[in-house]
């Protein structure tokens, strides 16, 4: 089932860029989740993590905080396989910001910024599969035919040079066993198979005590994939 989640007041600032947006893999398909911040209070469905989150002038404010011992993140229950995740995001500070894509426990992948880079990631597995194991949960696909235990690392990354306390548009598209991040005029493609496996939820992350991310108009919609 296709959940949508809208807010009533629509926020001038930032600009959102979705028209001028050149997809890489894909094209937009069906909606699938909006959220503008437009309310004073937290959207259901961006209520479960760690970390200070705020709706701070219509946009969603985080901070991590050392008493949790782990970045500050916002979990959003999506089931869904190809798609675009958009939106818009600022920093103030040094620190930095993440899209995960999790499949139950399992963190798939994620994109990650920082203002001088940007990277995409596939993430070691072993851990929370067995976790998930012992719990006799569902273990989705498993285009890595058990073998969990790469370690986290880096497939893709680009140069970046963004600036504290402004507003650049991210599009994030997770298309077959690809991954496009573009922010800022740059794009990074990575490529695993692991990144073929089922997904059913994703967050937002916020990484740095001393450190706001903003993040504003998300935009979750099926990724029609493009030809090759």
């Amino acid at each position: 089932m296709k959940y949508i989640a809208t807010s009533l007041l629509l926020v001038a600032l930032p600009l959102v860029t979705y028209a001028k947006t050149q997809y890489q893999l894909s094209k937009p398909g069906d909606l699938l989740l909006e959220e503008n911040f437009g309310a004073a209070q937290l959207p259901d469905l961006f209520t479960v993590g760690v970390g200070e989150w705020a709706i701070v002038d219509g946009t969603l404010r985080g901070r991590q905080r050392s008493a949790d011992k782990h970045t500050a993140f916002r979990k959003v229950f999506l089931d869904h396989a190809d798609v675009i995740y958009e939106y818009d995001m600022k920093l103030e500070g040094k620190g930095f910001t993440r899209l995960m894509i999790n499949w139950d426990l399992v963190h798939v992948s994620k994109g990650e910024i920082h203002l001088d880079k940007a990277q995409v990631f596939k993430i070691k597995e072993q851990n929370k599969r067995a976790q998930m194991s012992a719990q006799d949960r569902d273990q989705g696909l498993d285009p890595l035919a058990g073998d969990y235990e790469e370690k986290t690392h880096v497939v893709s990354e680009a140069t970046l040079n963004l600036k504290e306390g402004q507003w650049y548009h991210v599009v994030l598209e997770s298309v077959g066993d690809k991954l496009c991040l573009q922010i800022d005029g740059q794009v990074v493609i990575g490529q695993h198979p692991g990144f073929l496996e089922k997904k059913d939820n994703f967050g937002f992350q916020a990484g740095g005590f001393d450190t706001y991310v903003y993040i504003d108009n998300v935009r979750v919609r099926e990724a029609v994939p493009a030809r090759e």
